[in-house]
């Protein structure tokens, strides 16, 4: 186990907020245990990098409606 002391709990309801099934969260927790950073790293970043996805989508569609509100204003 590796981090700031936080508990299976804990780490399961952060991975939980974060947006993580149950199945994935299930999968990371032996890998977390085990102390494989590299591979705890490895997992996190990809859900990073699935949430930023979803944040810059978000951000353009918000664009799209703002140049629609900007046109319809007049």
């Amino acid at each position: 186990m590796f981090g700031n002391n936080q508990t299976i709990e804990e780490v399961k309801q952060n991975m939980k907020d974060a947006g993580y099934t149950k199945e994935e969260i299930d999968a990371f927790i032996p890998i977390w245990q085990s102390g494989n950073k590299p591979e705890s790293m490895r997992l996190l970043s990809k859900q990073r990098k699935v949430l930023l996805q979803s944040i810059h989508k978000k951000q353009a569609e918000l664009e799209c409606l703002e140049g629609l509100l900007t046109t319809v204003r007049g």
